[in-house]
């Protein structure tokens, strides 16, 4: 389940490696995450289970390194395409109301459509996953995640909750950067209810170049050794990620350490790789022209009718001060959704109206001189 959750969390930010890298001693920080809050996406992940090749992977590391995954042979492949879009909070989502993912500074909304090939046979799933997160200028923590087949279900197939959560990064992370992570993380699917202690050392122990079947990239190398403390005893395994300068991994690596030897178990590891065709590289850290809207744009809230949560969507084509208020049918602004600086593109805000009686509201949106403005239905 580890592994999957792994190889679903590659296919969830893979496709947004869209940016030429200077160096590969590039530094991370929490602005460099930005770049996979809301995008929409294709996807091809390649697995291999190529024990002693994947070995030799894991065991070089240093810098000026180059990384060569088209040894390895791949056994399994999945597809599929999403869109995902990032909230700055829990509300509206189905982990409000949780204590702890009420934490969230940043939601992650994932829907996919998956298409899986194994022995010749094509399966569709489509599934929607929300990532729980804590980002800030220190670090990028993850402290929860559900997964379901529907929104509109209303059942969690898989939930994962860590507390206090995993730390993903430290910022600002680079070379011969590391940290140390403790947690417990509980996980409920189906009638399976447990709670697992781990202690995970990280650190980014590899720059260099990662060779693919798709080409050549700059990468660096983080890695995490895995304990699982089960009181008796203690299993350890490695896991390795290849990440670009937007801390996404492009390729990713585990096994577990034999208890006897130390060493790691070849009969044990895999390899996950991003081989679809990227789409073309720009210089510029900002979206491609033909990717931004052309106009600034209030597209209608949904749920509509809503209770007591909805989600806005505006568009703007150029980075402006952006103003995005609520107001009674009496011209009373009862919410102040949005008041700063938005960069350019599509975004995404939730309207909590917990505290409002049912009726009809309007949503104002201002961007530099534009105004627009619409039209929203609360029943309770």
């Amino acid at each position: 389940m580890k592994s999957f959750i792994r190889i679903f969390s590659l296919v969830l930010v893979a496709s947004i490696f869209t940016s030429n890298i200077a160096s590969a001693q590039f530094t991370l920080t929490n602005s460099s995450l930005e770049r996979f809050f809301n995008t929409d996406f294709d996807y091809t992940i390649a697995l291999s289970y190529d024990g002693e090749n994947i070995i030799q992977l894991m065991e070089q590391k240093g810098a000026d390194q180059s990384w060569d995954f088209t040894t390895l042979e791949y056994e399994f492949t999945t597809s599929g395409d999403g869109v995902t879009e990032m909230f700055s909070s829990a509300a509206g989502t189905p982990g409000a109301g949780d204590d702890h993912l009420e934490q969230a500074t940043h939601v992650l909304r994932s829907a996919l459509t998956i298409r899986a090939i194994d022995d010749g046979e094509e399966v569709d799933v489509e599934l929607v996953q929300y990532e729980y997160a804590i980002i800030d200028d220190e670090e990028f923590r993850v402290i929860g995640t559900m997964v379901m087949s529907t929104d509109e279900s209303g059942d969690t197939d898989l939930q994962v909750l860590s507390v206090p959560g995993e730390k993903y990064y430290t910022f600002p992370a680079t070379y011969q950067s590391s940290w140390t992570t403790q947690f417990e993380e509980r996980v409920i699917t189906g009638v399976f209810d447990t709670t697992l202690d781990y202690t995970v050392d990280v650190e980014i122990d590899g720059w260099g170049e990662i060779v693919t079947p798709d080409g050549t990239f700059e990468v660096l190398r983080v890695s995490r050794l895995r304990q699982l403390d089960l009181g008796a005893f203690v299993i350890e395994s490695l896991e390795v990620d290849f990440v670009n300068e937007f801390g996404i991994p492009i390729a990713s690596l585990s096994a577990e350490i034999d208890p006897v030897t130390g060493e790691l178990d070849a009969d044990d590891a895999e390899a996950a790789l991003n081989v679809f065709t990227l789409p073309p590289m720009t210089t510029s850290s900002e979206p491609a022209i033909a990717d931004l809207p052309v106009d600034v744009t209030l597209h209608q809230n949904y749920p509509n009718p809503f209770n007591p949560s909805t989600q806005i969507s505006f568009e703007i084509p150029e980075a402006s001060h952006v103003r995005l208020d609520v107001f009674d049918m009496s011209g009373r602004r009862v919410a102040s959704l949005v008041d700063e600086g938005r960069s350019a593109g599509r975004h995404t805000v939730n309207f909590d109206a917990s505290g409002l009686s049912s009726g009809i509201y309007m949503s104002r949106l201002q961007a530099g001189a534009h105004t627009v403005t619409g039209r929203m239905t609360l029943v309770k």
